[in-house]
């Protein structure tokens, strides 16, 4: 009889209300098997009764899949077509020393009723989607930016609520992640006259009160805007380039952190910067914008941001392997998307194709490993639909609330 009771108590303590009960295993036991569980496996037992919904509705079980998520990393596939974006992810290989093949989930599509303008890169399982439209203001047509929220694991997209501002064009959102307190936040900057940045707001995400509110944060440095902007979140700092606004054109890097919600800038390795961000292993790296990668090509150069506090860069040229150019399809047009471990990166093209195919060039190796994605090229084939490829994408199934 005592024995009973006491796998009663144990039973029940495990759980965090009497209502749910009714779950035949212990819940840190359950948590544990869910985890492992894939995203559409998961969205189905959430249907299957209450103490399920419950379970995988707890911030802990959130948590847990998240780590599990971090520790195994996947491409994200963002395919843009007029006013739709589809999303894709397959497993990210860790540096692949021979060719092979990964099949890739369709996980969600979002439509919105107006072009889409830009896509961010994943920001811990999140994407910014910026897109344009008119609006009519006392008989006057308006072109203003919106920006909508899209977590590709959950289907959840929301627009960003507008700032305190009376202006109604010029609006630039970034978004970027606190990785200490675990959570998403926007930087909002408005362009006014001249194109100089003269406000910028932060909003916090999340189900507090602090979600709804922009509280104001001061630059320090008028700049130019650019709507165009390009910008990445590297271990809880924004990085985007801006031009200084005293005539000569040119470039500073600007820093934010995201927890502090502090400024920072960061003299760069050239007075002038036509140049991709890459996270490099953590540090901040430049790439030339636009720089095509053929069969033929040779070298590939890299400024890396070594020590921001003492603004110090480093050049590192490299030299592509004497197998590229028999690895790569001469059709190719290629990209640097990233980088996933010492010397090592990931090239892709910029449009669909059937297959497509991404490579893995590591330099210290001198192997170049061409991996087929399966199912992107199926989606939409052609050179005249854009595809951006993202490295070290995760699976957050939190929902955000607004």
């Amino acid at each position: 009889m005592r024995s009973r009771r006491q796998g009663k108590d144990r039973k029940t303590s495990s759980l965090d209300t009497g209502q749910h009960s009714s779950l035949p295993l212990p819940i840190d036991l359950m948590m544990d098997i869910f985890s492992r569980l894939s995203l559409k496996s998961t969205a189905i037992c959430r249907c299957v009764s209450k103490p399920w919904s419950f379970l995988l509705g707890r911030s802990d079980f959130r948590d847990l899949r998240l780590t599990r998520s971090q520790a195994r990393p996947r491409l994200l596939f963002v395919f843009v077509e007029g006013n739709k974006v589809f999303f894709l992810s397959s497993p990210q290989p860790q540096s692949p020393d021979h060719e092979m093949s990964v099949e890739a989930d369709h996980h969600m599509s979002f439509s919105f009723d107006h072009p889409v303008k830009d896509v961010s890169t994943s920001v811990n399982g999140f994407v910014c989607v910026r897109i344009s439209c008119n609006r009519l203001v006392n008989g006057r047509k308006f072109m203003v930016e919106e920006s909508v929220m899209c977590n590709p694991s959950t289907g959840q997209s929301f627009t960003i609520p507008r700032m305190k501002t009376r202006k109604r064009a010029g609006i630039v959102h970034i978004l970027g992640y606190d990785p200490v307190e675990k959570l998403h936040k926007v930087l909002g900057m408005i362009s006014h006259r001249y194109g100089r940045t003269m406000e910028h707001q932060v909003l916090t995400l999340g189900g507090t009160e602090r979600a709804t509110t922009w509280r104001m944060t001061e630059c320090g440095v008028p700049c130019k805007s650019s709507l165009q902007r390009q910008n990445i979140c590297v271990n809880g700092v924004f990085y985007y380039i801006e031009t200084v606004t005293d005539g000569s054109g040119d470039h500073v890097i600007v820093c934010f952190d995201v927890g502090s919600e502090k400024y920072s800038f960061v003299k760069p390795p050239k007075r002038k910067l036509y140049h991709q961000l890459l996270d490099c292993n953590g540090k901040l790296a430049l790439v030339p914008m636009g720089r095509i990668y053929y069969f033929n090509s040779e070298t590939v150069k890299m400024w890396v941001l070594e020590d921001p506090e003492r603004q110090e860069w480093s050049k590192r040229v490299y030299r592509l392997p004497p197998m590229w150019g028999d690895v790569v399809d001469p059709q190719e047009w290629l990209v640097i998307v990233g980088v996933t471990g010492p010397n090592e990166f990931v090239m892709s093209s910029t449009y669909s194709a059937d297959p497509f195919q991404v490579y893995y060039c590591n330099i210290d190796k001198e192997t170049v490993t061409r991996v087929v994605i399966q199912g992107v090229g199926g989606l939409r084939n052609g050179r005249g639909y854009s595809i951006h490829t993202y490295l070290n994408h995760v699976e957050d199934v939190k929902l955000m609330e607004l």
